[in-house]
């Protein structure tokens, strides 16, 4: 009868010893990267993350179990992080790792400060001199903003480049005073963009030739 009693006591106290003996599982899984943690991206294309990779001591490959959080805009400049996380079986989490994604304009090359022309060739002569800043569009690639145009009229113009071609597609320019349409087309280089534009005001069309010579 005692040894029937002794029996469930010895079995809980053997358990007891196995469990205490069993090593507690407080060792995080660890993140790593797939390619660079920085990136470059070209503006308007697919942003297709690398990736990372997770092991547990106790898990093993535990990658599945990854949370991304992306922050790319694709069709935006600027800087964004990719940010991954993971918790292993035992709800140890590993320390999040990061990848910094800058989304760019490639019409950057063609930004600064240029010294600019223009003459008037139809209906009569004018001329107009200014300096002027080109900067990047924030959602078109190759797209560029001129900050000051058609004989500094102080509203921004926005220009398409293709190659060594670049455009002014039909945009309407206007302030509280005036309004006038404006469209054209011409080369761009490293340092010199010529552009031939007709600038409409009150039904009449104005012919102008407009060459920027860079100033940096």
């Amino acid at each position: 009868m005692q040894m029937k009693i002794l029996t469930p006591i010895l079995l809980f106290i053997f358990l007891i010893i196995i469990m205490s003996c069993q090593k507690k599982d407080d060792l995080p899984p660890l993140l790593t990267l797939k390619g660079s943690d920085t990136i470059v991206h070209i503006l308007n294309s697919k942003y297709v993350d690398e990736g990372a990779t997770a092991t547990d001591e106790t898990d093993g490959n535990i990658s599945s179990n990854i949370y991304i959080d992306n922050q790319v805009n694709e069709n935006k400049i600027g800087e964004y992080t990719v940010t991954y996380h993971v918790v292993e079986q035992a709800g140890n989490e590993a320390n999040p790792i990061t990848r910094w994604v800058s989304v760019k304009n490639q019409g950057d090359i063609y930004s600064g400060y240029y010294s600019l022309k223009e003459i008037q060739l139809y209906p009569s002569n004018a001329l107009c001199q200014y300096d002027i800043a080109t900067n990047v569009d924030s959602t078109r690639n190759f797209g560029l903003i001129f900050s000051n145009f058609a004989c500094s009229f102080n509203q921004a113009v926005f220009a398409q480049v293709s190659d060594t071609n670049i455009i002014l597609p039909y945009q309407v320019i206007a302030d509280s005073v005036t309004s006038f349409t404006l469209t054209g087309s011409g080369f761009i280089n490293d340092s010199i963009i010529n552009i031939n534009y007709t600038l409409t005001k009150n039904n009449i069309p104005e012919f102008w030739n407009a060459t920027f010579e860079r100033t940096e």
